[in-house]
Parts: C-alpha cells; sequence; structure tokens
C-alpha cells in the first residue's frame, strides 16, 4: 500500500530518496543515479528556483504559496519520518502516493474508547506482545477481518469485553502511517462511545486508565498514537 498525500505536480518517477535538512543545500546528495529531493513543504518553491536534477520532490507539509515550475512530480503532505536517505522510492504524482521498496506492510486498527465525560482509555502494552511492550496505546490489532470496522469492534471485545450493544461509532479517521525499522504500520483509527466504562484486561496489557485526550501527548505511546487521535478528534465547538 503506498502513502498518501497530495499531488502538486503529476508525472511518476523512481529513484533514492535525499533528505534534505538544510535550506541552502538544495542539491541531490552523492549517491549516484536518480535522486528523489525529500524536505519540508515550508521551504517550497526555492528563492533560487527548483533545481533541475531531482526527478521528484516529497514535500512535508503543505506549502504556503504556490508551487514552482517544475516537471518533476511533486507530492505534499508526506511525513518525512516514513523515509530513510537513500532508499529507493517510486513517485506517482497524478494520484499523490508514494510506495517505499523493501518495507512490509501492517495494517492495523486503533480505536479510542470514550465515555460520556469526553475522556478516553489507554492501555499499557504487556511484555507478553511482540512489540511496543510497556507503551500506552488504545484499542488495537493487526487488520485480519474483511474491514477495518469490523476489526475494530472485535478487538474492543477480545481487549476489553465490552459488546458491540455498549458502543457507539462516532469517527473513523483517514489513515495514519507509522514506520518501525522495516516494517510501515497503516492505522486505520476509530472514535468509539461507550455506554459502559468498566473493562477487563486480557493478556496484551496490564493497565487501563480513562484519561484527558491531552494525556496522550505526554506518555511514552505507540507510534503515532497523538496523530491517530488528531484524525477522530471532535471537531473544535462539538459535544465530547
Amino acid at each position: 500500500m503506498p502513502i498518501e498525500g497530495v499531488g502538486l505536480v503529476g508525472g511518476r518517477a523512481r529513484g533514492a530518496v535525499h533528505l534534505v535538512d538544510d535550506p541552502l543545500a538544495w542539491m541531490p546528495g552523492d549517491a549516484s543515479g536518480p535522486q528523489v529531493l525529500a524536505l519540508p513543504g515550508l521551504w517550497w518553491p526555492p528563492p533560487e528556483g527548483v533545481p533541475d536534477a531531482p526527478v521528484a520532490f516529497l514535500l512535508q507539509g503543505a506549502p504556503g504559496q504556490g508551487g514552482a515550475t517544475t516537471l518533476a512530480p511533486v507530492i505534499a503532505g508526506i511525513d518525512l519520518d516514513l523515509l530513510r536517505e537513500g532508499e529507493r522510492v517510486e513517485v506517482d504524482g497524478r494520484s499523490g502516493s508514494v510506495k517505499v521498496e523493501g518495507l512490509s506492510e501492517a495494517p492495523v486498527v486503533t480505536v479510542f474508547l470514550e465515555r460520556k465525560d469526553g475522556r478516553v482509555l489507554l492501555l499499557k502494552r504487556s511484555g507478553r506482545v511482540g512489540s511496543f511492550r510497556g507503551r500506552w496505546a488504545g484499542v488495537s490489532g493487526f487488520l485480519e477481518d474483511p474491514t477495518p470496522l469490523a476489526q475494530a469492534l472485535r478487538e474492543v471485545r477480545e481487549e476489553t469485553r465490552l459488546e458491540a450493544t455498549d458502543l457507539e461509532v462516532v469517527e473513523e479517521g483517514r489513515p495514519v502511517y507509522a514506520r518501525d525499522a522495516d516494517r510501515l504500520y497503516i492505522v486505520h483509527p476509530f472514535r468509539v462511545r461507550t455506554r459502559r466504562t468498566r473493562v477487563t484486561l486480557d493478556w496484551e496489557h496490564t493497565e487501563s486508565e480513562w484519561v484527558d485526550p491531552a494525556e496522550i501527548r505526554r506518555r511514552p505511546t505507540v507510534p503515532k498514537l497523538d496523530r491517530a487521535w488528531d484524525h477522530v478528534r471532535p471537531s473544535d465547538g462539538a459535544k465530547g
């Protein structure tokens, strides 16, 4: 599954990633062959013009002004922490997608159980799970059921003993991408309101706590749990 961004300039290209960390050093790195420049959208377009050598451009954010003239594909909204220096990528500017060669893909679900007062349930992962031991997370699991929603409800039942009759799905967010070594997690986030707040944990977790959502950013969590929450959180002014 490719990483989805926002296509600004169409076209397709393949090349090695060069992560730009100096606003004055826009030229490709030392590697031979076609290169794809990855840089913060804040710096786009550069005042001195776009280099001709790169075959594509990946931007961290959305540029604050119109794109510069270039025939190479340009994609915005790509988290640069998903990329590594020198690895090869396929860029599709028309669809706004990037595929990193050599990554295994792991679709997962994350459910934020929410009670009436707006607090959400965090679970501390046990030492018996395969990854991110001791980190805080929502209800989560690998996608095995036909749909992310079906998997989400199954994980809630297995990890908390809450049933579908206790739950109301209030938000399904767009996927969040997180990387761990050579694995790319495609996280499907949900916010689910529960009528019953007493939970029974299974072996995957050692602790549970209902917290103010602001607490998510203060704790050691699984990668990008805060981003997943941002994709399903209530809009400003909306009730819990």
